[in-house]
């Protein structure tokens, strides 16, 4: 718990810095770019869970670790369910939108998506939220059963594997982002790559803003695919071993690493966010 509170003490200026740099450019400007939306939005979601987790402890610590009642139970699996999955979900719209910026392809129907795209934001923000708690709220009644269970039905790996197939909806739409945001960032390392051989072979500087701006993109979506490819694994890992101590304590690690390593990401991701931070 030490540690967790430190990591949110951390951290917390940082993305309150991504909050407030992009809201003073939005009220100026009066629109933001979308990877600023979707940055200030993964930030946004990152603190939550973060302020969440460390509430929970402290909460857990003060009632003696004891949660009694399964309502509490859903309130707090369906909190941490929800962000999870808003941030995978953020994530694969950061990474369909470097694709549509790095891929060209000469074909109407992607022509058209790459025009049509923009146009979705903000206001496919406020479906995606949707969609994560509609998904979100069936393994939160089931793990909160989980949770609220005797000790004896609690400590059987049967009735562990139960409630892990009862939630293998939410985990199967967790693994098609997933899956998706794999194959796009695997079509923009193709598509990079390719753009940096013809420059080569054309004895052209391949060091120009384009490319360094695609590369950044890039290293972007390889590390936030790390991140959700940890914060996938958690959950499973604390379902099917939860009263082993060395594993629990293995989760909170890489929760920790997850949550802190998550910040640099984005403020690598912009410019604009670079420049502020240097100033």
């Amino acid at each position: 718990m030490l540690i967790d509170s430190t990591s949110l003490l951390m951290t917390f200026p940082g993305y309150i810095f991504i909050l407030v740099v992009n809201i003073l450019d939005w009220m100026k400007n009066k629109r933001l770019n979308i990877s600023d939306q979707i940055i200030s939005g993964l930030g946004l979601s990152t603190l939550i869970h973060k302020i969440a987790q460390v509430t929970f402890r402290y909460t857990l610590l003060l009632g003696g670790h004891q949660v009694h009642t399964s309502i509490i139970w859903f309130y707090i699996e369906l909190t941490f369910n929800l962000l999870n999955f808003c941030i995978l979900l953020l994530s694969t719209w950061l990474a369909i939108h470097f694709c549509l910026k790095i891929v060209n392809i000469n074909h109407k129907l992607y022509i058209y998506i790459q025009r049509m795209f923009p146009k979705m934001f903000p206001w496919i923000l406020l479906p995606s939220v949707l969609v994560s708690l509609l998904i979100s709220v069936p393994v939160a009644q089931s793990t909160s059963r989980f949770h609220s269970t005797s000790s004896v039905l609690f400590n059987t790996s049967s009735f562990a594997m139960n409630i892990f197939l009862s939630v293998q909806l939410y985990y199967a739409f967790y693994a098609f982002c997933f899956v998706i945001f794999f194959i796009l960032l695997l079509v923009a390392i193709v598509s990079l790559f390719r753009h940096i051989y013809q420059l080569q072979k054309h004895s052209v500087n391949f060091r120009s803003e384009t490319v360094q701006a695609h590369v950044g993109a890039v290293k972007t979506l390889i590390c936030l695919l790390f991140l959700n490819l940890l914060q996938f694994f958690v959950p499973i890992f604390i379902m099917l071993e939860r009263t082993e101590h060395r594993i629990i304590y293995f989760n909170i690690l890489l929760a920790i690493i997850w949550h802190i390593l998550d910040l640099p990401i984005l403020l690598r991701s912009s410019k604009k966010l670079q420049k502020k931070l240097h100033e």
